[in-house]
């Protein structure tokens, strides 16, 4: 991402009142000043798409998710699923909580999803939105149209808003 893209970011679009979804996957705590290696918890997941009980559609979230006030962050990459039955031990349950979202597209290649983050950062205090109090978390969503052999396409980021 060049650097005006960076400061020509804005929302992809606004989504309102999106219902709650229930994700299944694989979770790590990663504490201050230890690395968050996403992509070794993707190696692991999956295999399992596809195959897991109640999967909805074919796409894929990578939640993080603040833990401890701050202490750490909790990643967990799943998919979209209903019910709780026959799901892999090494499995956990979030919810995404109802709410609205500012969506933003990502162009380039995973790897590099930081520096969207990071002018997300600085578009929030500068836009007519606003964090919502006590929901410390954001939530990338990788669609049918994400090619894992070229870490490319069909990449949005999904940030909470007060609407």
């Amino acid at each position: 991402m060049n650097s005006s893209q960076i400061k020509n970011l804005i929302p992809a679009r606004i989504e309102t009142n999106m219902k709650p979804i229930l994700i299944s996957g694989i979770s790590k705590i990663y504490y201050s000043g230890e690395v968050l290696n996403g992509f070794a918890q993707w190696e692991k997941f999956i295999p399992y798409l596809g195959n897991i009980a109640g999967q909805i559609g074919n796409v894929a979230y990578g939640l993080c998710l603040h833990h401890e006030n701050g202490k750490g962050i909790e990643y967990m990459c799943g998919v979209e699923i209903f019910g709780k039955k026959d799901l892999p031990e090494e499995f956990v349950l979030k919810e995404i909580p109802g709410r609205s979202f500012a969506v933003f597209t990502h162009e380039d290649h995973v790897f590099t999803l930081r520096q969207t983050l990071d002018s997300i950062a600085k578009w929030l205090p500068n836009s007519s939105y606003e964090k919502p109090e006590g929901l410390d978390f954001f939530f990338e969503r990788y669609g049918e149209n994400f090619d894992s052999q070229t870490g490319k396409g069909d990449i949005e980021i999904w940030i909470p808003i007060k609407a």
